[in-house]
């Protein structure tokens, strides 16, 4: 009986091990990428004084730690403190719709920049991956040599912030993605037909390296300006694909979790292709209704409850 005690003793460190981190705060934290309209361009000084009140239950990645969200003083864009993206929408839209629950959120967006593999930045270098090329492409597994600059950038970000939450203490679940990008993507006929085929490797590569399960991904319909820039040559493609790939489709591309958020009606600056302040905070209102609508669609079809 003795012989067997160190074994007894090694179970049970274990089980309370186990128990310890079974009893660990769970805590919802939500990725926003993409490229411009996702860094954002709202101008701060025109943001109606409802939107700008800070939110003590959200708590913002600023690249290196979790500091309360105060809308004013936060540089959500980073490219200036003077701008902010979807970000405060949709902060402002959970905060109020899960009173009592704490948010965390990690954003990582660049200005132009593509999800195919095939993009080096704005150079289209062919259908084919290739290593060290400016792009979102997450590459087939995490150890693609493939994997774009971007897509490891973001990697690192929101890997960082879930290492910080674990090292507080909490147990950091991925409960959303909000996507806004594509522009870049629109301007070449492969990369726009087949977005969708994009969007799917994206969004299972992301929940991949979060470690968790299908989630939510919300995704803002593209260029909704009738006429767009001619440099926007495949528009109508790009927008179908997105169509194609809302989990409500029915179309045989349609993904589980894709949530298609329609912008047509929100207002643009001059320029045609970035929202104005109030679009920007429209956007983020619909990010957030679309990943917690997309949440419960998920948890009706699971449950066998097609509401169709």
């Amino acid at each position: 009986m003795l012989a067997r005690t160190p074994a007894l003793l090694l179970f049970a460190f274990v089980l309370f091990a186990s128990s310890l981190a079974t009893a660990q705060e769970a805590v919802d934290v939500y990725i926003l990428s993409g490229q411009s309209n996702m860094a954002g361009s709202g101008t701060k000084s025109q943001m109606p004084e409802k939107w700008q009140t800070p939110l003590p239950s959200v708590q913002y990645w600023d690249g290196k730690q979790f500091v309360d969200f105060d809308p004013m003083k936060l540089n959500v864009n980073g490219n200036g403190n003077g701008r902010f993206g979807p970000e405060v929408g949709f902060a402002s839209t959970m905060a109020s719709l899960q009173p009592g629950k704490k948010i965390y959120i990690v954003k990582f967006a660049l200005s132009g920049q593509p999800l195919h593999a095939g993009f080096n930045g704005g150079n289209w270098m062919g259908e084919a991956p290739g290593p060290n090329r400016a792009t979102f492409y997450p590459g087939t597994s995490p150890e693609d040599p493939n994997m774009g600059k971007h897509y490891i950038r973001l990697r690192e970000q929101f890997t960082k912030a879930f290492d910080a939450l674990k090292e507080a203490g909490l147990n950091p679940q991925l409960k959303g993605i909000a996507w806004m990008q594509g522009e870049a993507d629109a301007k070449q006929e492969i990369s726009a037909t087949t977005y969708d085929q994009s969007i799917a490797l994206l969004k299972s590569r992301m929940e991949e390296d979060c470690h968790s399960g299908p989630v939510p991904f919300a995704m803002g319909q593209v260029l909704p300006n009738i006429p767009w820039m001619e440099r926007f040559t495949h528009r109508n493609e790009i927008r179908k694909a997105q169509a194609d790939a809302d989990m409500r489709s029915g179309s045989e591309l349609a993904i589980l979790g894709v949530w298609n958020v329609p912008t047509d009606g929100m207002p643009l600056l001059a320029d045609t292709v970035h929202y104005d302040t109030t679009g920007q905070l429209m956007l983020g209102t619909s990010f957030a209704l679309g990943v917690l609508e997309a949440a419960n669609q998920m948890k009706m079809l699971s449950a066998g409850d097609d509401p169709e």
